[in-house]
């Protein structure tokens, strides 16, 4: 015989789920949004280069 999931009920398993306070993102200003931010300091160690794209036949004769 079949028991629904249902039935069995509910068990208390004494966990109480904590309530924390929701993160907001304030949001920018307009100037700072079009022109960037003054203060932002770039800690990029090397400039971006972009991967070079291979051929699939150029991968497998490496």
């Amino acid at each position: 015989m079949c028991i629904p999931h249902g039935a069995t009920g509910t068990v208390s398993n004494s966990f109480v789920k904590e309530s924390r306070p929701k993160k907001s993102i304030k949001k920018v200003s307009q100037e700072k949004f079009e022109k960037g931010d003054p203060d932002f300091m770039d800690e990029r160690t090397k400039p971006y280069e972009p991967k070079k794209k291979e051929s699939f036949l150029d991968s497998l004769l490496k």
